[in-house]
């Protein structure tokens, strides 16, 4: 059986997860994990040229099927929300511009399909995301979370269930 790979991508504009799972079958890998980050002192646009350029070239040398993001959020902080849109939108884009399909999850629905229960504690995810990927310890919490995405993409293909809502 052919071996996929799928991008998850927990967005963020200091502190971007992200992680690639392959699949084959019901067989799941992590290929690679970690942060994009951006330090505080980095002038907003630079952090978003940043983002664009690291996801670029994870795209490239990965080359996921598909990738999966968090769906919207609401925030009572105008600003936090700001940042988080475009800082998003520079995942679409990037994503777009590889051809890349992006398909998002609702947060309640990536804890469901890794951790069994759509109200569990970042800590439980990760120590899932270890557990199904056979790593010996969680991931940092942002790539823990990208990874889960991705599982939550695989899981949603294998069940034949209509994968995320696609953007």
């Amino acid at each position: 059986m052919k071996e996929i790979r799928i991008l998850g991508v927990d967005t963020s504009l200091r502190s971007t997860g992200v992680g690639v799972v392959a699949s084959a079958g019901s067989r799941q890998r992590a290929v690679t994990w970690g942060v994009i980050k951006n330090p505080a002192q980095r002038p907003h646009t630079e952090c978003l040229a940043h983002l664009h350029r690291e996801l670029g070239r994870l795209l490239q040398a990965e080359e996921p099927v598909a990738v999966a993001v968090e769906g919207v959020f609401f925030s009572k902080n105008v600003r936090t929300a700001v940042t988080l849109g475009q800082a998003r939108g520079v995942v679409l884009a990037v994503c777009a511009l590889a051809r890349v399909p992006v398909y998002e999850y609702a947060p309640r629905s990536v804890k469901q399909a890794v951790v069994g229960n759509g109200n569990a504690h970042k800590e439980q995810v990760g120590r899932m995301v270890a557990l199904l990927l056979g790593l010996s310890e969680p991931p940092a919490e942002d790539a823990a979370d990208a990874l889960a995405l991705a599982i939550a993409h695989i899981h949603q293909q294998r069940l034949g269930l209509a994968a995320g809502k696609p953007l």
